[in-house]
């Protein structure tokens, strides 16, 4: 069982877009309330507008466009660079009995490049009990290997029993045990994800039973086949012994 599961982007670009609306609502409480006053004063509170207030409705302008662009600007860069390092490094992988779950949490700004960090889970499938997606998290009920370190240092290779750390160490080192994986669901369709798990966690507990039973039977047949050596010893012919 093979499966790699990536982002939805457009649900990140959606969540990044709402973050730049939200922080470019005191430009937009700004232009609004402008609107208000101009209006008051042309509808008959006062025909003739000071000098000063001119000068103020300029200012407030210019202050609340500034405001909107700078943050408009500077929001779609950051998304654009966190959606990038979201499709690197948030993915849930199934290699063989192993699932690996990533999730990219911080990207920080270091010697002239960007440095990202992830939380990663490694889980044995046949150790997860339950799965659900509630609320746009999804849960993962098992015993898994938490890491939170540079994406750099957590890059791993597939192998027949799961997965290989480019890092060797990380293979019998490093991280700590932990018995639950939450994760935010970014992914589509968040339920149906959460039933191919359990589906390949009971596939796996299935395959490790018969191979337990086929290696039981093994055993007992070889216990029952009498030893070669025995067998070659009981035919080799007798020396003569001679006094």
């Amino acid at each position: 069982m093979r499966k790699m599961i990536r982002v939805n982007e457009k649900r990140l670009a959606a969540k990044y877009n709402r973050r730049i609306f939200l922080a470019a609502l005191p430009a937009v409480s700004m232009a609004v309330s402008l609107l208000v006053v101009v209006l008051l004063f042309v509808t008959g509170l006062d025909k003739e507008l000071p000098q000063e207030m001119y000068r103020t409705i300029f200012y407030v302008a210019y202050a609340a466009c500034a405001y909107g662009f700078v943050v408009c600007l500077v929001g779609s860069a950051a998304a654009e660079i966190l959606i990038r390092a979201h499709r690197e490094h948030t993915y849930i992988h199934i290699s063989g009995s192993v699932m690996v779950v990533s999730q990219h949490t911080r990207a920080v700004y270091q010697d002239g490049k960007w440095v990202h960090y992830k939380k990663m889970w490694v889980i044995k499938l046949a150790d997860v009990t339950n799965v659900e997606c509630i609320r746009n998290h999804l849960t993962i009920n098992a015993e898994a290997r938490y890491f939170n370190e540079d994406a750099s240092w957590l890059g791993y290779s597939e192998t027949e029993d799961g997965i290989s750390f480019d890092r060797w160490w990380y293979d019998v080192n490093g991280g700590r045990i932990v018995s639950t994986v939450e994760v935010t669901d970014f992914y589509t369709y968040g339920d149906r994800i959460a039933r191919h798990i359990d589906h390949c966690a009971n596939k796996t507990r299935e395959r490790n039973l018969r191979r337990e039973r086929f290696r039981q039977e093994m055993l007992e047949i070889a216990k029952g086949v009498k030893h070669p050596k025995r067998i070659r010893d009981k035919y080799k012919p007798q020396k003569k012994r001679y006094r």
